[in-house]
């Protein structure tokens, strides 16, 4: 082989690998950054204020339904039952501690359609219009089953908020 072609030979493999010649140079700035502006980091997350870990939320959403209804109900069922409605889900389950939300929609129209939510165990008592969208807010602060209902159509319009016991470690 001439000298020639070995130069060559030489220059096409710095080529193919460049960083053998400056690989371990790059390699330590990186590192030596890197480190740098980790501790950077750390020492400004050291220096600010301490923010509180978020409180524990629930938030849910809840539908008006129509099972059977004098304008478009089973004449049948109509007879037996009466207009019955409900709520979906119709069971809501929370841990003791969170700050709940419920978000209901009224899905009837019709002008005797008025719902309410009542939850005695919590004191709480809100209409929900025809057509309207209406939220609860509430702190589960009792463990326990708790039944709520529509005044206007119980006993059928009716379900149970359950609290869980928040966990002790």
């Amino acid at each position: 082989m001439s000298r020639q072609s070995d130069r060559l030979l030489v220059f096409t493999e710095r080529q193919k690998h460049p960083t053998r010649k400056y690989g371990y140079v790059a390699a330590a700035m990186t590192l030596a950054a890197t480190v740098l502006l980790g501790l950077t980091a750390m020492s400004a997350q050291a220096a600010g204020p301490r923010t509180a870990m978020p409180k524990p939320q629930a938030h849910v959403h809840i539908y008006t339904v129509r099972w059977v209804s004098r304008e478009s109900g089973p004449a049948k069922a109509y007879k037996k039952f009466g207009e019955s409605y409900g709520f979906e889900p119709s069971t809501i389950v929370v841990t003791q501690g969170e700050e709940v939300t419920l978000t209901f929609r009224n899905l009837e129209g019709g002008p005797d359609d008025l719902h309410t939510f009542t939850l005695p165990a919590y004191n709480i008592d809100r209409s929900i219009p025809p057509l309207q969208t209406v939220n609860v807010s509430f702190k589960a602060d009792k463990a326990g089953v708790f039944p709520f209902h529509c005044d206007n159509h119980k006993p059928w319009m009716s379900g149970e908020l359950v609290v869980l016991a928040a966990r002790t470690n």
